[in-house]
C-alpha cells in the first residue's frame, strides 16, 4: 500500500474524510505545502503489510491526525 493511501485510510476510518481518493489528494497537497523541496513521488512508496496494519490499528479511534507529522513518521519507511 502506498504511504498516501495508508494516511487516507487512517483518516477515513476515523471519519475525518469522506472518501479515500480525496484523502490521497489531500495528502499530496499537504506534502507539497510542508515539504516543497522534496519529491512527493519519491516519498510515496509502498509499505510492507505489517507497517500498514500497525498504523491502521494505532490510529483507530483517533480524534486528531496531523498529516504533516504522519508524513514525517513514514519518511524513512
Amino acid at each position: 500500500m502506498l504511504k498516501s493511501t495508508l494516511i487516507a485510510k487512517c483518516l477515513y476510518q476515523c471519519n475525518m474524510i469522506s472518501d479515500i481518493k480525496g484523502g490521497e489528494y489531500s495528502v499530496q497537497s499537504i506534502f507539497n505545502e510542508y515539504f516543497p523541496k522534496y519529491s512527493y513521488d519519491k516519498w510515496n512508496t509502498n509499505l510492507p503489510d505489517n507497517v500498514v496494519e500497525y498504523f491502521l490499528k494505532a490510529s483507530k479511534g483517533s480524534t486528531t491526525i496531523r498529516v504533516d507529522s504522519f508524513i514525517k513518521d513514514l519518511w524513512d519507511l
